[in-house]
């Protein structure tokens, strides 16, 4: 199963602890990516942002990728669109399927609050 988020493994009881939680969400990426590089194809062992933390970026599915040491190192900072379309190994036929992950948004929870006195949320309950 893979959810949006590390803290989402946890809360659904799938996880003890948020390291634990972490390592299984990193792992069910790389096993949706088949274990390889999203840019250039080869054997994939890291998790890399798409768009970059330091532009913002956050730790959520649609913003993380298999991805090669290398690739992950080269790419380092920079926004993917200049990097990857730049680089020697670019496919197009890769980078619609990054396009269609960045795409696909795990299904949020729906909550309902119960509001207690002076209009202020008492429980949450997810749907």
């Amino acid at each position: 199963m893979l959810l949006s988020k590390p803290s989402d493994y946890v809360f659904e009881m799938l996880a003890s602890n948020y390291g634990k939680a972490k390592k299984m969400w990193r792992r069910h990426i790389k096993e949706a990516w088949d274990y390889k590089c999203a840019y250039c194809g080869k054997y994939g062992d890291t998790i890399d942002h798409i768009h970059p933390q330091t532009y913002g970026g956050i730790d959520e599915l649609p913003n993380m990728i298999c991805c090669c040491n290398h690739c992950n190192k080269e790419k380092s900072h920079e926004p993917v669109e200049i990097w990857y379309f730049q680089q020697d190994f670019f496919n197009q036929e890769r980078w619609d399927k990054i396009e269609e992950w960045r795409d696909n948004r795990a299904p949020a929870q729906r909550k309902r609050y119960i509001r207690g006195r002076g209009g202020i949320p008492t429980k949450c309950i997810v749907l």
